[in-house]
Order: structure tokens, then C-alpha cells, then sequence
């Protein structure tokens, strides 16, 4: 049965129609992640001027107005440093005491099993 005309742009209509409601939600996807991205990225800006400000100040103190912005700079730097490596080596030992906590709680239990067994 051969389409008629009309059936034809019928067809290519909602073919058009359901490529357009693609190429939108792609759109829309992409206004989505680049906004997670800025906002992202404008939360990072605001921790990096939070360590700036505080080497600023810190400098301040020290040194009065003798120092430059790459000293802010490099001692920022060093701070972030500072507190990546404490955030790791935090998370490394609540991992390590979690896994001697249940090491603990297996032992304890075999303990009780062996006094039960011979009581």
C-alpha cells in the first residue's frame, strides 16, 4: 500500500517533531552539567579565596606590608596542601580503626563461643 502524500508529511512531521524533543533534552543536559560545573567551580573559588585570605592575613601579621603576592600565593598553596594531606591521613585512620573495631568484635565473639562451648 503506497502512502499517500499527505501521510508522507504527516510522517516527516512527527519525525522532525521527535528529533527537535531530542536535540532539546540534549540541551537541556547540557545546560544542567555546565551549570553543575559553574557552581562547582565557583564553590572551589570560594575555598581557594578563603585560604588566600587567611595567608594574607597570616603574612600580614608577620611581615607588615613586606611581602608580595606570590608569598600569598605560595603560602595558600602550602596550607591546601597541608589540609588535603590531614583530610587523607584522617580517612586512613577512621578506615584503619574501623577495620581493628571489627577485628575485635570477630575475636570477642570467637571468645565467647570457646567459653560457652567448654562451660
Amino acid at each position: 500500500m503506497a502512502l499517500s502524500l499527505l501521510e508522507t508529511y504527516e510522517l516527516q512531521k512527527a519525525a522532525q517533531a521527535e528529533e527537535a524533543a531530542q536535540a532539546e533534552k540534549i540541551v537541556e543536559e547540557v545546560v544542567e552539567e555546565t551549570t553543575e560545573e559553574k557552581t562547582a567551580s565557583a564553590e572551589d573559588l570560594e575555598v581557594i579565596e578563603k585560604y588566600a585570605s587567611a595567608a594574607d592575613d597570616l603574612l600580614a601579621q608577620e611581615y607588615g606590608e613586606d611581602y608580595k603576592e606570590e608569598d600569598v600565593i605560595e603560602l595558600a598553596t602550602m596550607m591546601i596542601n597541608h589540609d588535603q594531606e590531614n583530610a587523607i591521613a584522617e580517612a586512613e585512620e577512621a578506615e584503619k580503626t574501623a577495620s581493628l573495631e571489627e577485628a575485635g568484635r570477630i575475636m570477642a565473639k570467637a571468645f565467647l563461643a570457646e567459653i560457652n562451648q567448654a562451660g
